[in-house]
């Protein structure tokens, strides 16, 4: 059985690390090498079509208590120069307020991976530093023009580096020929360890300029199907009509017997 936390939304000092604890999570988190905390920061827009960074800065702060391990912030950008949007969103001095390492997916060091139980993504080019790290996926819960939800396992696109992916915009070519199928395999390849979703105000209808819908949850969970299953609910779809979430059920996660945590 997989859990997912769903906790009202006070503010995100308060509501993360309940959120957290509701799925133990202190006791799953690793106390050495590196975490990588991956907020949505696709474009240079303001939040909720972005991760807002006091909740990254919360994440920060509640891995920080719980664990000796290096913690930094990563992601590659899917319009623009992340660098740019780092500084534009508040990241860049949330880094220099705590000494926090930012990453930028799109310029990393890549290695080639392989694999044939994959549906279109028969190679993939991973940051060499995320492969052996523990990785928090922190989207916000969001409908999508191709997926129809955008949760935590779309979210890991940002790993994708512009050289190898970049088409109209840095992330394109894992658009054709089916996105569902690309957010399967490329979670196939690398998926998140931990999901932290902002459901305090979602984006309904288009992930890049919907409407703000005021939900005021936050998700946790460590099955990151189940935890799309969840928040793709809040945003009345049926997870089984969503093709992603039924192409990775029972390879990424699960969507049967989820145990949803009303914190």
């Amino acid at each position: 059985m997989s859990q997912v936390a769903k906790v009202k939304f006070k503010d995100y000092r308060q509501s993360i690390p309940a959120a957290l604890d509701a799925v133990g999570a202190a006791d799953q988190l690793p106390q050495s090498g590196l975490i990588i905390i991956k907020p949505n920061l696709t474009t240079d827009s303001p939040p909720p079509v972005t991760t807002n960074v006091e909740a990254a800065q919360a994440v920060y702060q509640y891995c920080k208590r719980h664990t000796k391990a290096e913690i930094v912030i990563g992601e590659g950008s899917g319009n623009g120069t992340t660098a740019d949007i780092y500084q534009s969103q508040g990241y860049t001095a949330l880094a220099e307020k705590y000494k926090i390492r930012l990453l930028d997916f799109n310029s990393e060091k890549a290695v080639r991976l392989r694999k044939k139980d994959t549906f279109v993504l028969k190679e993939f080019y991973l940051p060499e530093i995320a492969r052996d790290a523990f990785i928090i996926s922190l989207p916000v819960l969001k409908d999508h023009s191709f997926t129809q939800t955008t949760v935590a396992m779309k979210n890991m696109f940002g790993l994708a580096p512009e050289p190898y992916y970049k088409g109209s915009w840095n992330k394109s070519k894992l658009h054709s020929p089916s996105t569902h199928k690309s957010v399967v395999d490329v979670c196939l390849y690398r998926k998140p360890d931990l999901c932290v979703v902002d459901a305090s105000v979602a984006l309904a209808g288009m992930h890049l300029a919907g409407t703000k819908r005021k939900i005021g949850l936050l998700l946790a969970g460590f099955d990151p199907v189940a935890t799309d299953a969840v928040g793709s609910e809040l945003l009345s779809h049926n997870p089984r009509k969503i093709r992603y979430l039924t192409l990775a059920d029972g390879l990424l996660g699960n969507l049967d017997n989820i145990e949803v945590i009303d914190a």
